[in-house]
């Protein structure tokens, strides 16, 4: 019957007629007149309070919350009611999906009016003819008023929070409204997280309330909730209706317009949801215009513009439709079919539920992808305009232009096309359902997001490594290409667009190695295959592992073999690469490591071929990494016919640079190389192949055929023959036999001792032994080649002379040696003869053509030598002042004249404490040899005592040879560099000798002058010339002997260098007393080229010399340019000895240095080291008195000037005598000089001379008789 309706803030009153088929108030016709309404009206109080909390913000909910039945809400979705008030709370919709919404409801009824039987009765009615106009339905009898209002709180929600979380952290502060206190004004009782959460809550109102001003946050919603109660008067005056209750005229006359039918709520709900729908797209629409991609790009916006207005107009068709379907379904006009179709026809139209969701939903996919693009990209600069991309490409400061372009971003969109023809025909063209062209939009695309994906991983990866060049810029843009869909990137060049699929080069593959030398590697890169058409060269860097700088090299062409040299031997590498193209560099690879061989390969291999093998030799690679040692090489072979990479091996076991491969096949070609084993580090690159052949098989019978080439000497029974060498004389003699065969090898041995002890025969011995000489032979070979007609007492050998015998199979040695035979020490020209034999050494030694290496240095001695006496101690002394430390190991004693017995010469050396190395039963080590059968009768009677020497002389031989071949060799860099420091010591000291007696004849003229100036001061006084006498010192030429060459300085009047071995003066840059083409001797230090070859040397003599006081005067005033006074003479012929002394004070520190450096390499650093020693060999000399003694003792004696000099340097005293008054000479002075450069040797002399002392009585205790 009754139909009880809310209000919705419309203007209701008891007796209102009102239309139910539209839901309209039909003001000012009424049944009833004015009075008749104010009169029997029932009123009672009808006071209730209450809250609601709603967190749904659907259609459905907000008309639950307002008691709103579903044919009302038809009405309200049709647009046939207007709500107003509270109401207004139906259109209050959220505006975006990231928003928490809660909704505090507070209602209040205070009295309920309704009409009474005197009203409604049929004969009471005022107007009855109303029920023929049929304008309403039903008459409002009853109104309950009240208020009631909705607080709707909203809050923002981050991409980082949660909404339901927010949302129910929202509900429970809303709950706290009802109960909470207000403590003063306007002060809650809320925790700080409460406050922080509720100051981000916005407050809408939506009352029947008149407010001062509406709330706005959560604490005007408190103040304002708390003063509702007042709001509607005392009495409840400004109450106004917030439910009706409608009843049928029908039911009052049979005339009145009735309802006929109810719209089903079926229908109504299908109505709801599509209206709910369009508000919810609305709201979608708004996050999507908030999105990121949306806001960079205005054609994105502008799409979901135009969608979001198609579906506005969409709803105001459909309201339109139902707005005039509903009242006529409700009057009876139509059938509810009509509304069936206008909702079947929406579905089935492009703006059905599923095509909406399909386009927001794939809208919505195509800006994340876009946003997830642009966030890999940041902060690349994005012109999203065709104007904006013009102003960047135009540019002439930019070469150019790579461009990350969107490409379907702009293309027009067929279902908006479809949205808008439906919305102005109200149909689909052919009748059917809606079916949407059937096009896969590029983002579901697989190939062209798979595509997508690189692009901007390679564009991102090009743009990091590439940002600093300044003639190129990176952009992001949206420009239309449809040949292009999806993404592409393109590249301008000076403002033209070169390529529309420009492919950066993408980050390229770690480079593989493929195989590495001591000072390179040949790498393959691996570029990727993207951008490799745009690939213009490549990138390397590289460097030590262990260091931080990257070493550069470039290619210009796209070759993927690259070979790295320049690099350091026994390195560990780090190798990468960026791959360039013609805009910049791609990302660089990840490194790949690598070692590089420890040394260059070996030198080239030279092949002396025999019949059944091969000799081999080969130089030591040439570069050695650092920390690296060459333990052994690794001889590797193969016959020539053999194809395969298979080679037969063998070790050479230990360093040695030859190596024979035997057991071959005569006259067979084979592949040889080497390569260098250097232990834990590794093997070198394999030496340059080479291809050689064995020779046919040898005749044995080589002797015979030495024997025809030789020259007949003398004898018969053996007959003696002089053996065909090649001769070659350079600074020095060698003799050469047989072709030159480096690669088998070569030993050095160095043959020194004391005139007559045999050498030469012990060297012709030798080359008889290895060519194979048999007892039985009746020939003899003689190898040295000896000057004739000379006195024993002299030595053979006039040089240092050396004597190679190339190895041949047949010989007795399976290596090639060299014979250095030297001059005999101590012979009767006395120690300058041995002087001349240091030096021929050292010039022997310092040639270019020259040995750099020796396996042993032989000292030759006679058997029967039981005792040194001092001469032979000397002699032995010099001999191994010679060598440097390092030689000590490889001195071997050679004993001549032994007949198988301890040869007694063994404890002479032990006593003697010569340095040599020691074999296991405390002797020196050492090798006995008799060779008295060497040219004996082999047909005389005592055939079998000489056939057992000879025999005993080849044993020795054998077993010297096999210890030679085991001895390591050694270098003899320390050796030259010992020489070299005793010349130029010796040098210093011939200098200083002058030069000190020099000062001696300044300082006594000092003293007679003054003497003299002091006895005549009154002839001085009186400016009367008087005569002194003086001694000065003048040069004088003194001849030297012919064949021997000097230094003099023709600038200095002064001999540099006596016993000089260069007798060229355009050599003489190279003489000893020369450094950095200067002499370091002569007073003025002159150039070399002022130096001279003559026949004569300078001696300074002492020479008495006449002078007056006018010379004097007038001189030193000519020189000075003012007048002399006796302070000033004085002080000039002081400076003069100061300068002089400062001369003897250089000297002497370069003495001391080199007598300092002597003592740290050579193997003996003097061998004249004591006075004491020299005057006991003086002695000796004496006592013996043999030919030339005289001789040998003058130059004893200037040997032991030398000595003399040796000592104070090393004892730190004045070698000059000291005045007061010459402040250069004083003693102090001069150890202040002294003290730094002869502080280390002091310690040292010391001991060196009580070594020497003791040595000294030692050998008088052997000479004492018995």
């Amino acid at each position: 019957m009754a139909v009880e309706i809310p209000s919705l803030g419309r203007p209701f009153s008891l007796g209102m007629l009102y239309d139910c088929r539209d839901d309209t108030l039909i003001p000012g016709v009424t049944l009833w007149n004015r009075d008749a309404l104010r009169t029997n009206v029932e009123s009672k109080s009808q006071e209730n309070t209450s809250f609601e909390l709603l967190a749904s913000d659907t259609i459905s909910d907000k008309a639950s919350a307002l008691n709103i039945s579903a044919s009302l809400k038809a009405s309200f979705l049709s647009g046939l009611v207007q709500v107003g008030g509270s109401a207004t709370y139906l259109n209050d919709t959220k505006s975006s999906s990231r928003q928490a919404r809660v909704t505090l409801k507070y209602s209040r009824t205070t009295r309920f009016d309704q009409l009474t039987m005197n009203h409604l009765g049929i004969h009471n009615m005022t107007y009855p003819e109303v029920f023929d106009k049929g304008t309403a339905t039903h008459v409002v009898t009853g109104i309950l008023y009240g208020a009631q209002t909705f607080f709707i709180f909203d809050r923002e929600v981050s991409t980082s929070e949660n909404t339901q979380d927010i949302q129910g952290n929202l509900h429970v502060m809303i709950k706290k409204i009802p109960q909470i206190s207000i403590e003063g004004k306007g002060d809650l009782t809320l925790s700080d997280k409460e406050k922080e959460s509720v100051d981000r809550f916005n407050c809408k109102f939506h009352g029947d309330f008149a407010l001062d001003r509406n709330p706005v946050n959560y604490e005007d919603a408190i103040n304002i909730y708390t003063s509702l109660p007042k709001l509607l008067g005392d009495n409840g005056e400004k109450a106004i209706p917030m439910k009706v209750w409608l009843y049928p005229l029908s039911e009052l006359d049979n005339r009145a317009a009735k309802l006929v039918r109810e719209i089903s709520e079926n229908l109504v709900f299908k109505s709801e949801s599509i209206i709910q729908q369009m508000a919810e797209v609305n709201m979608q629409c708004n996050d999507l215009m908030k999105h990121r991609a949306a806001e960079i790009f205005p054609e994105i916006k502008r799409k979901i513009s135009q969608f979001r207005e198609n579906c506005e107009q969409f709803t105001l068709v459909l309201q339109k439709q139902l707005s005039q379907t509903l009242p006529s379904i409700r009057g009876g006009g139509i059938e509810e079919g009509a509304l069936v179709d206008i909702l079947t026809a929406k579905q089935q139209s492009p703006f059905g539920k599923f095509h909406i969701e399909e386009f927001l939903s794939r809208k919505k996919q195509e800006m994340d992808i876009v946003r997830s693009y642009l966030d890999i990209l940041k902060p690349i600069k994005v012109l999203p305009s065709e104007s904006e991309l013009n102003q960047v490409i135009t540019d002439p400061r930019i070469d150019f232009i790579v461009c990350y372009n969107f490409t379907s971003l702009n293309e027009e969109e067929s279902y908006l096309f479809d949205m808008t023809n439906w919305l102005q025909t109200k149909k689909i063209a052919d009748g059917n359902i809606y079916q949407p062209d059937k096009v896969i939009p590029w983002f579901k695309n697989r190939d062209i997001i798979k595509e997508a994906r690189i692009y901007v991983r390679a564009f991102k990866e090009f743009t990091q490594t590439n940002d600093a060049r300044e003639d190129t810029q990176f952009i992001i843009s949206c420009t239309k290409d449809p040949h292009n869909p999806g993404v592409s990137i393109y590249l301008y060049d000076s403002g033209e667009l070169v390529s529309n699929r420009f492919l950066p080069p993408a980050k390229p593959a770690p480079p593989s190695i493929i195989h590495t030398t001591h000072n390179g590697a040949k790498l393959t890169l691996k570029p990727s295959d993207f951008g490799k058409k745009f690939i213009v060269g490549y990138k390397i860097e590289y460097k030590i592992s262990v260091e931080e700088s990257w070493e550069i090299y470039t290619t210009e062409n796209n070759n993927q073999e690259v070979n790295i040299s320049g690099l350091q031997p026994n390195k560990t590498y780090q190798f990468r690469y960026s791959v360039m193209c013609k805009v910049g560099l791609s990302a660089v690879s990840d490194f790949t490591e690598g070692k590089t061989l420890p040394t260059s390969p070996p030198g080239a291999i030279q092949c002396t071929a025999e019949s059944t093998s091969l000799h081999l030799c080969w130089k030591e690679p040439i570069v050695i990494g650092e920390g690296v040692t060459i333990t052994e090489y690794k001889v590797q072979y193969k016959h020539q016919l053999q194809h395969d990479n298979t080679w037969l091996e063998k070790n050479t076991w230990r360093k040695r640079e030859q190596w024979v491969i035997p057991g071959l096949n005569p006259k067979t070609s084979y592949k040889i190389r080497v390569l260098a084993i250097c232990g834990d580090h590794g093997v070198s690159d394999s030496s340059d192949e080479i291809l050689t052949s064995t020779a046919e098989k040898e005749s044995s019978d080589i002797k015979n055929r030495l024997l025809k080439n030789s020259s007949y000497l003398t004898g018969k029974n053996p007959s003696i023959h002089q053996l065909k060498t090649d001769l070659s004389d350079a600074v020095y003699r060698k003799y050469g036999l047989g072709k030159n065969s480096p690669i088998k090898g070569n030993k050095v041995i160095l043959l020194v001792g004391a005139t007559g002890t045999g050498k030469t025969t012990l060297i012709n011995g030798m080359a008889n032994y290895i060519l194979g000489v048999d007892w039985k032979d009746d020939f003899r070979f003689k190898l040295v080649h000896e000057i004739t007609n000379k006195s024993e007492a002299h030595s053979q050998t006039s040089l240092v002379t050396a004597y190679k015998i190339n190895c041949e199979s047949v010989y007795e040695i399976p290596y090639s040696l060299t014979l250095i035979d030297t001059p005999g020490f101590g012979d009767t020209r006395g120690i300058a003869q041995d002087k001349k034999i240091t030096e021929a050494i050292n010039i022997f030694f310092s040639s270019d053509n020259g040995i750099d290496q020796i396996d042993a240095v032989c000292f030759v001695v006679q058997a029967s030598l039981a005792r040194l006496t001092y001469t032979q101690k000397y002699i032995f002394n010099s001999v191994f002042s010679i060598f440097g430390k390092d030689i000590k190991d490889n001195i071997l004693i050679l004993i001549n004249f032994s007949d198988g017995e301890r040869p007694p010469v063994l404890e002479a050396i032990k006593t003697a404490e010569i340095p040599c190395s020691l074999d296991s039963n405390g002797d020196p080590v050492h090798f006995k040899f008799n060779n008295s059968a060497l040219f004996a009768n082999n047909q005389s009677s005592n055939l079998s005592f000489n056939e057992m020497f000879w025999r005993m002389g080849a044993d020795s031989m054998k077993t010297f040879f096999t210890s030679l071949n085991m001895i390591e060799t050694k270098s003899l860099k320390l050796t030259k560099e010992v020489l070299k420091e005793r010349k130029q010591l010796e040098i210093t000291l011939q200098a200083l000798q002058p030069k000190i007696k020099d000062g001696l004849i300044k300082l006594d003229e000092i003293r007679k002058t003054e003497a003299s100036l002091k006895q005549n001061r009154a002839l001085m006084e009186a400016n009367k010339d008087f005569e002194f006498e003086v001694i000065v010192t003048v040069p004088v030429q003194e001849m030297i002997p012919h064949g021997q060459f000097i230094t003099n300085c023709q600038q200095c009047f002064f001999t540099c260098h006596d016993n000089c071995a260069y007798a060229d003066d355009k050599d003489k840059i190279h003489c000893s007393a020369m450094t950095n083409g200067y002499c370091t001797i002569c007073p003025k230090k002159c150039a070399w080229n002022v130096h001279f070859n003559q026949k004569y040397k300078f001696k300074y003599e002492n020479r008495k010399e006449k002078r007056t006081y006018d010379d004097i005067k007038t001189n030193y005033e000519q020189a000075f340019g003012e007048v002399m006074t006796v302070e000033r003479m004085f002080e000039e012929l002081h400076n003069e000895y100061k300068i002089v002394t400062e001369v003897v004070l250089e000297l002497i520190d370069k003495s001391s240095r080199s007598l300092k450096r002597l003592r740290e390499i050579a193997l003996i650093p003097n061998p004249l080291s004591t006075t004491e020693y020299i005057d006991l060999i003086i002695q000796s000399e004496e006592q013996e008195a043999k030919p030339g003694f005289k001789e040998r003792i003058q130059s004893l004696r200037e040997v032991r000037d030398i000595a003399e000099i040796i000592e104070k340097i090393e004892k730190d005293e004045a070698l000059l005598p000291v005045q007061e008054e010459c402040p250069a000479a004083n003693p102090k002075t001069i150890g202040k000089v002294l003290k730094s450069a002869v502080k280390d040797a002091v310690k040292d002399a010391k001991n060196i001379i009580k070594d020497a002392k003791n040595a000294v009585s030692s050998i008088l205790k052997l000479n004492k008789p018995q």
